[in-house]
């Protein structure tokens, strides 16, 4: 069974879709190049093309396109940020997100879901009061939850005071 799992991955008659078109040649001239095909890359490139008509676009990657920290689900698209201008810059963001996998009729696999942030300290929890204060506010949800609420919602969370440095409220966004 491995050797047949061996072979079928490295058959250059692959058998499954490609969802990635192959690299090609470089041009000689683009209008615009772009460093780095991750998250930030790709999205540069859809804004130029979608907003400004300009499709002239090279987007360099060692990798494959929309990988990185993007691919493994790592990325998070967050909108419970201090301030207005930022709440309501990435507010919009996740909008655009959630309606990719239509747009481009391919699962980009986006997924909601809450955010929750540990403090460590007075200052920190100072902060996260501040901040979820400002999301509620412009229509963000974002609250601070206690030790209690934390170890309900992660119950596998070692809440030790001494392995997470005095763990206070968090902000669940």
């Amino acid at each position: 069974m491995p050797f047949g799992l061996l072979k079928y991955g490295l058959s250059t008659d692959y058998p499954a879709k490609h969802h990635f078109t192959p690299a090609t040649e470089l041009k000689k001239h683009y209008d615009v190049v772009i460093i780095g095909g991750g998250g930030h890359g790709t999205a540069i490139a859809y804004n130029l093309a979608k907003y400004h008509g300009i499709t002239n676009i090279a987007i360099l990657e060692k990798n494959y396109l929309g990988g990185g920290n993007t691919a493994r689900n790592t990325a998070v698209i967050r909108s419970n940020y201090l301030t207005e201008a930022g709440v309501n810059f990435y507010s919009e963001s996740v909008k655009l997100f959630n309606n990719l996998s239509n747009e481009f009729n391919y699962n980009v696999m986006m997924e909601n879901r809450g955010q929750l942030t540990l403090a460590h300290s007075d200052a920190a929890i100072r902060s996260f009061r501040w901040r979820a204060e400002v999301n509620q506010h412009l229509g963000v949800r974002s609250e601070l939850v206690d030790r209690q609420a934390i170890a309900e919602l992660v119950p596998n969370l070692n809440m030790n005071a001494s392995l997470t440095l005095g763990c206070a409220p968090a902000i669940l966004a």
